[in-house]
């Protein structure tokens, strides 16, 4: 064969293996992995029952208790609605210890002294890796 038909023949091989494996299963969303995103739809649904939530909850003594109750009232699975938030509840209270003991130990210090002290003494959440240059 000639090299200009050897390459137009894998140029076209090439891109049907692409268009085939683009279109066998779709990338699951950021986040979990296999997870989809809500659609527009859902989240508008998802929006209208956090904000009866929250005019519910408004008067409230213990807001975000009230805020599940209510979220989860409406969810297809209550109690693992509920178990869902307990867990996230958790770690949100784990993460604000950390970040305290961590200011507390760092108190005094300022500007770029302050930041190295907070960058040592504080787990890295997902943060993007600092580049140098």
């Amino acid at each position: 064969m000639k090299p200009g038909i050897t390459t137009l023949l894998g140029a076209a091989l090439m891109t049907g293996a692409l268009a085939v494996q683009a279109q066998t299963a779709p990338a699951p969303a950021a986040g979990e992995p296999g997870k989809q995103r809500p659609t527009p739809e859902q989240r508008a649904k998802m929006k209208e029952a956090f904000q009866a939530a929250r005019e519910a909850c408004k008067d409230a003594q213990d807001k975000r208790g009230c805020m599940t109750q209510k979220m989860c009232a409406k969810a297809p699975d209550p109690a693992q609605c509920q178990a869902r938030a307990k867990e996230r509840h958790a770690q949100r209270s784990k993460h604000m210890d950390e970040r305290q003991a961590a200011h507390e130990a760092c108190t005094g210090k300022r500007g770029d002294e302050l930041q190295k002290c907070l960058g040592e003494r504080m787990p890295r959440h997902g943060r993007r890796p600092e580049t140098k240059g």
